[in-house]
């Protein structure tokens, strides 16, 4: 009889909690912890069902505030040993969100004080578990998870060292600072204050338990393993708090394997934690090449790859290990037969996105053309596993051609890409152009034309900005004769810049100027110009101003040579700084924007030496202007008639004070 499908349970047990029939409920999930328990159910759902991120926030009942309705399962059923490891787990849960909250490694005091409040009261919540079942895996585990992620609690510490915790106000004088103060925001956004009382003695399952020096991470794991054998997951959190992203590394992990503390698991099992340290020391920082890390892992895996191990468990790790051999070896044909033996695993087995990616560049731009049924196979398999958007289009292009080893089915092409536009996200976008550009290394222009041109079709900015520089020949590859038109270049651009990609309106700005595919447009031009730099463009405003010096009316001249360009000059960080400097000269040079003085503009072109010394154009400038007798004569007579006795002297102090505003961004020009 196959076991019942797993949803099956979850439904019930979400049925059970939606329906408040609480006492119902932990009865039967009572009933499912002994199989999992005693390790008779070979398939127990039970780790899947008692998680709040499954049971709670995952079921039709998102609506309900999972403190209220744990608080409503503890209030009904007050022995409930599941009720209040739920609640642990809910709180813990909750720590890190607010640990992650800013999204950045650097962590504000104030998070790590509301994300310590919440522990707290998951320490609560477990200990009362504790006292509610004779064999509290899931309690001890968490505890485990809770004291290697933040460290127990001060007030736990105590109780295990046979002291009287103090309460909160009185252990740190924090109450009232700002840091408190921002701390107990976090809960107050949950609902609750902080706990300020704790117990004043510890479970009677955990009193003189703990060996004299006993860490937290050692101590809680042998407690788990005490009431339940043996126990995979328990071990699995052990590990991981012992891998690169924990301070520690795979060979750390290795010694617990092999070592004493995993003696108890059968070969299998300590396969499975085998490949889980390899995998993490794989998807990490690539070991150097001819480094002995390097060779260590190679030994080490080629060891647990002639072992039996799952299908899923082998491709992962050969999914891992492509890339990685191809570096290690110096050789892409090392890395295309790693994902040979992959594919030869089963019939769906796939390679993961970045295996895919180096795939194609393997075989399309180096030219590892002996790998070309490894592509073909990620190719056919793509059609087959339909859920990756990029392959999906990389796919649909190669049977429009009858390339790489698939047939000709231009009438499938079409549905593939549609498909796939609806999984698509931006950086799937950016991710084609790189197929795009594989295909075009190959000498597959058309193909590569036809992908990009199917993205724009549907709408992707992106792609077609690219084929603005495609139709132009200003490709990374030199694009055939018959593809260049710079009437469809003006459409492409213009598609993107209205679609809002920033680049692609200063891009669009420049090729209005320049007149391509028609005539000038000056005043389209400004205008696009002007919607770049409010989009944050960190050139544009030079390049309007260039363009007002050199095509604009007299009016835009004057605002140009009076006010854009000094403010750029003004901006230290600008990129465009120098440039900004040798054009407010050559206005000055030339009359354009303001009165002619050739004394202001050799000025400026001291100011540019200065800010780049290997500027030609400005030393070129000087010697026109004071390389010979008549030269001098023009530069004395014009110095007479300036208003300012250096034109450029608020420019070099803008320079040497420290604060200067400043316009960084990372927008690709």
């Amino acid at each position: 009889m196959s076991p019942p499908d797993q949803y099956d349970n979850l439904s019930r047990a979400r049925m059970l909690l939606a329906t408040r029939r609480f006492v119902k409920l932990d009865e039967w999930l009572l009933s499912l912890m002994r199989g999992w328990q005693n390790q008779t159910d070979q398939h127990s759902d039970y780790g899947l069902v008692v998680h709040p991120g499954s049971l709670i926030t995952g079921a039709d009942t998102h609506t309900v505030d999972p403190l209220e309705i744990l608080s409503d399962w503890i209030q009904q059923c007050p022995q409930s040993y599941h009720a209040q490891v739920l609640l642990g787990m809910y709180w813990h849960e909750q720590a890190w969100i607010i640990r992650n909250s800013n999204g950045v490694e650097a962590v504000e005091d104030s998070q790590w004080l509301g994300a310590q409040l919440c522990c707290d009261y998951a320490v609560l919540a477990f200990l009362r578990a504790i006292e509610r079942h004779p064999r509290p895996t899931h309690a001890f585990r968490h505890l485990m998870n809770l004291s290697g992620g933040f460290g127990e609690p001060y007030w736990l510490r105590d109780l295990f060292a046979g002291q009287q915790p103090l309460p909160l106000h009185e252990k740190f004088n924090i109450a009232g600072s700002a840091v408190w103060r921002a701390g107990v925001v976090y809960l107050h956004a949950l609902g609750v204050e902080p706990a300020t009382h704790w117990p004043q003695s510890l479970p009677t399952a955990l009193r003189n338990s703990r060996k004299v020096g006993e860490e937290a991470l050692d101590y809680w794991l042998r407690m788990a393993m005490s009431v339940r054998n043996s126990d995979v997951g328990t071990m699995e959190s052990y590990l991981l708090f012992h891998s690169a992203a924990w301070d520690g590394d795979d060979q750390q992990q290795m010694a617990i394997i092999d070592g004493p503390l995993c003696a108890g698991f059968s070969e299998q099992e300590r396969n499975h934690f085998r490949t889980n340290a390899l995998a993490e020391a794989l998807s990490g920082e690539i070991a150097d090449r001819d480094s002995e890390q390097a060779q260590q892992l190679q030994q080490r895996l080629q060891h647990l790859l002639a072992q039996p191990l799952d299908d899923a468990a082998r491709i992962r790790l050969l999914d891992l290990y492509g890339t990685c051999a191809a570096y290690w070896q110096d050789d892409d044909q090392a890395g295309l037969a790693i994902y040979s033996q992959l594919f030869d695993v089963s019939p769906h087995a796939m390679p993961g996105h970045f295996a895919a990616m180096f795939i194609s560049r393997a075989v399309l731009a180096n030219g590892e053309q002996k790998g070309m049924a490894v592509l073909t196979n990620l190719l056919m398999r793509t059609i087959s596993q339909p859920n990756n958007p990029v392959l999906l289009v990389y796919a649909a292009t190669a049977l429009q051609y009858g390339l790489y080893g698939l047939p000709l089915q231009p009438e499938l092409s079409a549905d593939l890409i549609d498909h796939a536009t609806s999984l698509m996200t931006e950086q799937n976008t950016k991710e084609l152009i790189i197929i795009a550009h594989d295909l075009a290394i190959n000498d597959d222009m058309e193909a590569a034309h036809f992908l990009l041109t199917e993205m724009a079709r549907r709408g992707n900015a992106l792609h077609s900005y690219e084929l603005y520089f495609f139709y132009r020949n200003g490709w990374h590859q030199e694009v055939p004769e018959h593809f260049h038109n710079d009437s469809n270049a003006m459409d492409c651009v213009l598609s993107a810049a209205r679609s809002g990609l920033v680049p692609a309106m200063f891009t669009c700005a420049n090729a209005l100027r320049e007149g391509i595919g028609g005539e000038a447009d000056y005043p389209q031009a400004m205008q696009w110009y002007q919607r770049a730099i409010d989009a944050g463009h960190p050139a544009a405003d030079y390049w309007r101003a260039s363009c007002a010096l050199d095509d604009g009316p007299e009016q835009d001249k004057r605002i140009a040579a009076e006010a854009w360009l000094p403010a750029i000059l003004l901006d230290t960080q600008h990129p465009h700084r120098s440039e900004a400097a040798y054009t407010l000269g050559m206005a000055w040079l030339t009359g354009s924007g303001v009165k002619k003085n050739r004394h202001i503009a050799e000025q400026f072109m001291e100011f540019v030496l200065e800010l780049d010394p290997q500027s030609d154009a400005a030393r070129q400038a000087l010697e026109k202007l004071k390389g010979s007798l008549r030269g001098r004569m023009n530069l004395w007579q014009d110095k007479r008639k300036a208003e300012e006795v250096d034109a450029v002297a608020k420019y070099r102090e803008a320079t040497e004070t420290p604060g200067s505003p400043s316009q960084e961004t990372d927008i690709e020009q």
